[in-house]
């Protein structure tokens, strides 16, 4: 890192071309063994010193030696960037969005990126072309128009599964002022509630976004938005949602998440299945952590029954609870009960959901849980294997909360003997990010 703390282009160069090739830190060191001649491959260190010098490569905490910077060099020759489809999600994420809602089913990265290539012409269409003209006065929004913006607000929150907050984040405030002013206008009772719902299911993510970024002002007006949007709709699974997300912004603090998730089953009783079997899964986390073993096992329970008859698109929020990452809050609690059978039970039903096009953002915490169920079962190798894919999701996110689990993780292993487990620790110290975990406290 140079003085200034800015990231060398060095650094940055290794990080791009890795990523661009979807490769993990792993598979970049299988590539650098591969494209070693043999005599260079017999002084190699092993695979996970390998991982450890591509960390600090792209930390830019030292520059390749020769050695290095040559098989980087042959890596990259061997393996050209492809070309047969965009790298890059673009930057108009407004019309992508609004492409991906329409679908309201789950898109990998590989989806979206083809997806994209349409987002240009999907944003000309004739349902932006009616909002555009209803913006500027000259024409009353119909239902086609809300309907436009309804399907950009679910494809918001599809694609923070896949984008950084601070990347999404200009384009959802964006969206948000569109629906502020057509709120503005005079329209039919039925109109204004749908555009409100729009607003209060925006707002929520918005708040989210401005957490992950720790701008506890801006948090707090658009959870203040969130609330009154669903006060005016009456819409409870709003105030709900709203409440559950700030669980997970109060940090550490496990007594006040408890109390928020309490208070958003109580706000919404028993509609909404799949946003109760979130908050059901979410009270059994954090009863857990707080040693309350029976309450612990009674919600996580309940929330199983609670998410066999749920549909995950009935909200927009909702969608990111797949079959996988649901499992993953299950072990979440049993790692933490320290029930090992059941927490191997659910790793195995993790593991026929995870996968190559696993969305990234969901990769920071099922991964991080799983290094720590793994290390609890006595499975160190396993454990760092599933640490890293965990560091290398949350690097590419900068999530809070996969900061927060890979905390733990390295608390963990640090207590462990093994060698792997120290150069984990090393790594995880050199790659950590330097800004605090964002807090309403």
């Amino acid at each position: 890192m140079s003085e200034n703390g800015v990231r060398p282009n060095w650094a940055e160069d290794i990080r791009a071309k890795r990523l661009h090739r979807c490769w993990s830190q792993n598979e970049l060191a299988r590539q650098l063994e591969l494209a070693a001649d043999p005599r260079t491959r017999a002084t190699l260190p092993s695979r996970s010193s390998i991982i450890r010098e591509i960390r600090f490569h792209e930390a830019g905490t030292h520059q390749p030696g020769p050695v290095y910077a040559e098989l980087y060099r042959r890596v990259w020759t061997r393996n050209p960037e492809p070309t047969t489809e965009p790298t890059e999600i673009p930057s108009d994420h407004m019309a992508l969005a609004w492409t991906v809602g329409r679908l309201n089913l789950r898109v990998d990265r590989r989806t979206v990126l083809h997806l994209a290539a349409t987002a240009a012409v999907g944003a000309a269409l004739d349902p932006a072309q009616r909002l555009l003209r209803a913006l500027a006065g000259n024409h009353r929004p119909d239902s086609t128009t809300i309907a436009h913006l309804e399907h950009r607000t679910r494809g918001f929150h599809r694609l923070e599964e896949h984008i950084p907050a601070k990347s999404l984040y200009p384009a959802l405030i964006s969206h948000l002022n569109e629906v502020s002013a057509l709120l503005e206008s005079g329209l039919p009772d039925d109109h204004r509630r749908r555009l409100a719902v729009v607003a209060g299911e925006s707002a929520i993510l918005a708040a989210w976004f401005a957490w992950e970024q720790g701008n506890a002002h801006m948090t707090a007006a658009h959870t203040r938005l969130a609330n009154v949007a669903a006060k005016h709709t009456n819409d409870v699974s709003i105030a709900a949602c709203m409440t559950g997300y700030r669980s997970y912004m109060a940090g550490r603090n496990s007594a006040q998440s408890t109390r928020l998730i309490q208070q958003g089953l109580d706000q919404i009783g028993e509609g909404d299945p799949a946003t109760r079997a979130w908050l059901l899964a979410r009270h059994a986390e954090e009863g857990a952590l707080l040693g309350d073993h029976r309450g612990a096992l009674n919600s996580i329970r309940e929330a199983v029954d609670v998410y066999a008859g749920a549909d995950i698109n009935a909200r927009p929020w909702t969608c990111f609870l797949d079959p996988g990452r649901f499992a993953s809050m299950s072990l979440t609690v049993y790692s933490r009960l320290r029930r090992h059978d059941d927490s191997a039970t659910a790793m195995e039903e993790i593991a026929l959901h995870l996968g190559p096009t696993t969305e990234v953002k969901k990769l920071c915490v099922v991964k991080a849980e799983m290094a720590l169920a793994q290390h609890r079962l006595g499975d160190v190798t396993e454990a760092v294997d599933s640490a890293r894919s965990a560091l290398d999701a949350t690097s590419a996110m900068d999530f809070p909360l996969g900061w927060e689990r890979l905390d733990n993780v390295a608390a963990e292993l640090m207590l462990s003997r093994a060698q792997v487990a120290r150069e984990f620790h090393t790594e995880y110290a050199a790659t950590r990010a330097s800004r605090k975990q964002p807090s309403l406290q």
